[in-house]
């Protein structure tokens, strides 16, 4: 499994990183909206973990082009922002799922796991 990875800040980078690589799986690592766009329009990625309050474009416009163009890629938000609003407007942008900050490796796991085809081992 191959995860593109929308984040700008360097640490949550490392973490997430770290996190995909011990669950087996591959991940690239982009730094803002802009980036993943052009990262997922090159195909070849299972999920897109996206960010929200990224540099140049944001992770709910990023969402919304990516939708335009591939509507069956899994997007799951990875955000600080825990209010119902950023959570209905990641929603509402085309991304499958949310998940707050910080990062619980069981539930990253089990949502990349739910929205891929990837069979969960107990």
């Amino acid at each position: 499994m191959k995860i593109l990875i929308a984040e700008d800040n360097i640490l949550n980078q490392k973490i997430i990183e770290i996190l995909i690589k011990h669950m087996g799986w591959a991940c690239h690592i982009v730094n803002d909206g802009v980036e993943v766009v052009e990262e997922c329009l090159k195909g070849g990625y299972d999920a897109i973990l996206m960010d929200i309050d990224m540099p140049r474009m944001d992770g709910f416009e990023a969402t919304s082009i990516i939708r335009t163009h591939n509507s069956d890629i899994p997007i799951i938000a990875l955000t600080a922002f825990t209010e119902n609003l950023f959570h209905q407007k990641s929603i509402k942008a085309g991304m499958n799922h949310f998940l707050a900050k910080p990062y619980n490796k069981a539930e990253i796991y089990n949502t990349i796991l739910k929205y891929t085809s990837e069979v969960k081992v107990a």
